[in-house]
């Protein structure tokens, strides 16, 4: 099909003679693209640059387009972080994260609704605000210097939110805080309701206790050590006797019981079993031979291997003839007849299929006792030590230190064999000190009467990235189901009380709407809450209060206990979305929130209002070094958000978030990802720069002049940009920023700079008038859509850019930009790559030879080529160097003669 011919088309001739200078300027005579938009900017000027662009762009954008932009609105909800502590690069992704979500629905058009706030209370501040100080302290000393510490954080952190363009009002009536009066006094009508409706209620219950914090806990402030170790402890309890079973007459029993927590045997008060199960009685050859042992056939092998044992059966018998059995109290000598129960949570999968049950210190262990109506006996304090109730050889002894060595060596013979055990284990999230399940009067929400509207209302939310949705619906779902009841009362000063009265003779709750009212009155007039600590019954109540409540005060004492924070966050949605039927559009946060603030939201939303707060959510990873580690100060391998900026700017940490923050549940975060990103900034600043030149070749009122060129060259790249435009809005909407990130610089690659840019140089520098005004026309149209599909991410770039393209001083963010349906043209698409394709085919005949030195004969394979190729040439057989297919080719542009042949269709 294609010929081409290397021909030497200029001689040269060379003179020693010195040329005379030509005084005439020839870059005058072509159209060069100018711009004062500098190609790099110096670590100085380029903080200079991103303080006058945020005052003077930035900070205006939030409340522009809320007066100006589309609804309906877009509403994404913040879920609040700590006051606690500097920035780090979690709070980088998820914040700008946040912002690229915002930014591109601006960019569209749409209106957009966010509030930004902070969780203010709980034990992380309550750490950080009481860490120097040394002695007793009362509960407003630490309350007081709680609030200080927390709006002193509050402020330097909303100052580098503010620094990264986080498009925002950053007023303070446009911002939410959990510690402020209204939101208080939001949250205080909030348990009343759930309190009226028997949603919240109060309870002696076990849960997660941290000694070393003092208060309980939630799940989602636990870690897990994988390599905690605990004893393995095989104990004998003695059996009174064991229907049934001829061999184990005149023999003494026992039921062998594994366990990993000895210090809770003193509180045992049942054996449990499982009827399915069969079981098995053996002698120990190494004990006694009047001795015979009751386990599970199952785990018989499974004891040998681990004790070393060796075990002789003696009797079989099924779990349904073990009801009758009663047992010795292996520690309390005085409980002779404890019980045996049936319970399904007792399973053949580890220890010996009988169970130690302990109510003050298991969830299925509580459980029994509910349904057996059995005590439940708790000899452990606040501080994780033995109360006076324990046995006297364990009071004032710490329960994970002393408590477990103590137990074994009174327990004596009735230690069958204890090792070591290495397990994961619950430990609290900020004191690093393992945790144990201690019995306690709680506050509790009812999540098994919300579980089922809960898992049905979560079923209609759209979770990204999809590629993990289904799984992440599932875990949350799971989460849901197992979850057994959620504690939200906590034992600290610093936070929002939960505002009930007890009466002091029987501890009954007291609570009224009169009372809610009250409370919500002395917390406007003294914008805190502290009066709850500081000001005595007495003046707290007035009379008439006291009459509607029908009791005197000095029959009443004041509540202890404080909000569990992720009731304080959980309930945000009530305070910030105001309307009682507004759902936000989308909760965008890490993946340990399914655990944590989505599912808090889900619960107290669906027992409020019996809906999600949220139509979807978008789940992003954690930060770690390039080796995998988690970013800690410990390990030296934290990198900040400041340095970031300081070095690369505040464009180049956003980009790094867009190409990494959405696509893995581990971001790595290194010099060299961020290089890249600072390099890549860079080209696209390039390509914005030359458009920035191009465009001062003509004012912007006549772009519109792309409309009615006629080059197939200008209308394949607007059809481009349409496809382009689509393209991008289709993946900001399904929030995978890494692949925007990868077709933005995809397109300014290829069709912007490899295609188009390169091929119409010519025509540009030299062209006439109406040619270069469709060049700048269409170019022009190509700036606005890439600055629409960049300003997301890099704000500071586009905004920089745009003051050097728009002379009236306006921002991007004021305009809005939109590809044309007239833009849609598939011939001029096949007619410009069906050329490109010849272009390939004559770069690789050329090799090393400049193009421009060819000359080529075209012979056309099919007729549809030779239709498609026509418009480009406009005659067969004839040779001509002065068409726009000769300008695709790159070929006779410099050349004397004829030497671009289309020849006819060969059958």
């Amino acid at each position: 099909m294609l010929r081409a011919f290397n021909k030497l088309l200029v001689q040269r001739f060379y003179s020693v003679k010195t040329a005379k200078k030509d005084a005439k300027k020839y870059t005058d005579t072509i159209n060069l693209p100018k711009t004062k938009f500098p190609n790099r900017l110096t670590q100085g000027k380029r903080e200079e640059q991103e303080r006058h662009i945020l005052e003077s762009k930035l900070a205006a954008a939030y409340a522009y387009q809320q007066q100006h932009k589309q609804q309906p609105g877009f509403v994404l909800h913040d879920g609040p972080p700590y006051a606690n502590g500097q920035l780090h690069m979690g709070h980088a992704v998820n914040k700008i994260l946040k912002d690229i979500t915002l930014r591109q629905r601006v960019a569209h058009g749409q209106q957009v609704n966010y509030i930004p706030g902070w969780d203010c209370h709980g034990l992380p501040i309550e750490l950080k605000a009481t860490n120097a100080a040394t002695g007793e302290q009362s509960a407003l000393q630490i309350r007081q210097k709680c609030r200080a510490f927390a709006l002193e954080t509050i402020t330097s952190q909303q100052q580098e939110f503010r620094s990264w363009g986080i498009l925002a009002s950053w007023q303070p009536e446009h911002i939410y805080l959990t510690f402020r009066p209204d939101f208080i006094a939001n949250q205080l009508h909030m348990f009343h309701k759930l309190f009226k409706s028997g949603l919240v209620y109060r309870d002696l219950k076990p849960v997660y206790w941290s000694p070393s914090s003092k208060t309980a806990l939630a799940e989602a402030e636990l870690e897990y050590d994988a390599h905690f170790k605990s004893p393995s402890l095989y104990v004998r309890f003695a059996l009174n006797a064991l229907p049934a079973v001829p061999a184990a007459e005149g023999k003494r029993i026992y039921a062998l019981v594994w366990t990993t927590t000895p210090w809770t045997l003193p509180s045992n008060q049942a054996i449990c079993y499982n009827s399915s199960l069969e079981y098995v009685l053996v002698k120990l050859p190494q004990r006694s031979t009047d001795e015979l042992y009751l386990i599970a056939a199952a785990l018989l092998e499974d004891f040998e291997r681990t004790t070393q044992l060796q075990c002789e059966p003696v009797a079989r018998l099924p779990g349904s003839t073990l009801s009758a059995c009663s047992y010795q109290h292996p520690i309390d000598k005085t409980q002779t007849g404890l019980p045996f129960f049936e319970a399904s949570h007792v399973q053949d999968s580890k220890g010996t299929g009988l169970v130690h049950t302990a109510p003050a210190h298991g969830p299925d262990d509580f459980l029994i006792s509910l349904a057996q109506q059995l005590p439940v006996k708790c000899f452990v304090d606040e501080a994780g030590i033995y109360t006076e109730q324990a046995p006297e050889f364990l009071r004032g002894q710490v329960v994970l230190e002393q408590g477990n060595p103590l137990v074994l060596q009174h327990l004596g013979e009735d230690v069958v064999h204890v090792s070591q055990f290495e397990h994961s284990y619950p430990i609290d999230w900020r004191t690093k000190q393992p945790v144990i399940i201690r019995a306690s009067e709680q506050w509790f929400i009812n999540t098994e009467r919300l579980k089922a509207p809960a898992a049905t209302a979560l079923e209609q939310v759209e979770i990204y990235p999809r590629v993990n949705a289904e799984a992440s619906k599932k875990a949350m779902l799971t989460q849901l189901a197992k979850r057994p009841y959620w504690c939200i009362s906590r034992q600290r000063a610093w936070g929002v009380p939960i505002p009930v009265l007890y009466r002091k003779d029987n501890k009954q709750v007291v609570l009224h709407e009169a009372l809610i009212e009250h409370l919500c009155s002395l917390l406007q007039q003294q914008g805190n809450m502290d009066f709850w600590w500081s000001t005595p019954l007495e003046e707290l109540l007035p009379a008439a209060l006291l009459e509607q409540l029908d009791c005197k005060v000095e029959q009443l004492v004041k509540g202890s206990d404080i909000f569990d924070i992720w009731f304080d966050s959980g309930s945000t949605w009530s305070a910030v979305l105001k309307n009682e039927q507004q759902v936000a559009d989308l909760y965008l946060e890490g993946y340990d929130q399914f655990t944590g603030w989505f599912q808090s939201s889900l619960l107290t939303s669906i027992a409020a209002r019996n809906c999600a707060p949220y139509k979807a959510l978008f789940v992003h990873g954690f930060t770690v070094d390039e080796e995998g580690h988690k970013m800690s100060k410990s390990l030296g391998n934290v990198i900040s958000p400041k340095d970031i900026t300081k070095k690369y700017g505040t464009d180049a940490l956003r980009w790094w978030v867009a190409s990494h923050g959405t696509q893995h549940m581990s971001i790595t975060v290194s010099d060299k990802l961020l290089h890249q990103a600072a390099e890549n900034l860079s080209k696209v600043r390039g390509t914005l720069r030359y458009l920035n030149g191009v465009l001062s070749l003509s004012s912007t009122q006549q772009l519109s002049a792309a409309g009615q060129d006629e080059s197939y060259l200008n209308k394949y790249l607007l059809h481009s940009l349409l496809d382009f435009e689509q393209e991008i809005q289709r993946l900001y909407n399904a929030y995978e920023y890494n692949r925007v990130v990868a077709s933005i610089q995809t397109f300014i690659a290829n069709q912007v700079s490899g295609i188009y840019v390169h091929l119409i140089k010519d025509r540009l520098y030299c062209g006439n008038q109406q040619q270069l005004q469709a060049i700048v026309g269409t170019l022009g149209h190509c700036y606005k859509q890439l600055c629409k599909a960049l300003w997301p991410i890099t704000p500071f770039l586009i905004e920089e850019s745009w003051s050097y393209y728009d002379g009236t001083g306006s921002a991007f963010h004021e305009h809005t930009v939109h590809a044309l349906p007239t833009w849609r043209n598939e011939q001029a698409a096949q007619i410009v790559n069906t050329a490109l394709d010849i272009k390939r085919a004559v770069n690789q005949q050329a090799g090393d030879v400049n193009s421009w030195q060819l000359a080529v004969s075209i012979n056309c394979d099919t007729l549809e080529q030779q239709k498609l190729l026509l418009p480009l040439q406009g005659q067969l057989d004839v040779s001509l160097n002065n068409t726009e297919l000769c300008e695709l080719l790159q070929l006779g542009a410099n050349a004397r003669g004829d030497l671009l042949t289309l020849r006819r269709h060969l059958k």
